[in-house]
């Protein structure tokens, strides 16, 4: 595994990890945006739970690298359905931009590790 596969699984599991157990305090900025998307408040804990699974897939990945291929794909989707999620409603780019750095980092993270 390439230094860089190995740089970008690492930052990108500790954002993950960072960034899920943030969804576990319920913000109140995330349940405001799930109430708008229609989800129930507690929707948040899933999408939280997804983003630790993901980080953790990478770290896994370090000793198992189809894993942390696979949770890198996991993460990308899962950043694509966040962007869409606040196109469609009509977010600004600014309201969209933590979701779109999570996804570039996630795709770098994706494209290391297919080509380690």
């Amino acid at each position: 595994m390439s230094s860089a596969a190995v740089f970008f699984s690492v930052v990108t599991a500790l954002v993950m990890l960072a960034s899920g157990a943030y969804d576990f305090t319920m913000p109140q900025k995330v349940l405001i945006l799930m109430d708008r998307l229609g989800h129930r408040p507690n929707f948040v804990r899933t999408l939280g739970f997804l983003k630790v699974l993901g980080g953790l897939g990478l770290l896994v990945g370090l000793v198992f690298g189809f894993i942390g291929v696979l949770a890198a794909l996991g993460l990308v989707a899962y950043f694509i359905l966040a962007i869409r999620a606040h196109a469609k409603l009509g977010d600004s780019g600014a309201e969209t931009l933590p979701a779109a750095a999570m996804f570039i980092l996630s795709a770098l993270t994706l494209i290391t590790n297919l080509f380690a």
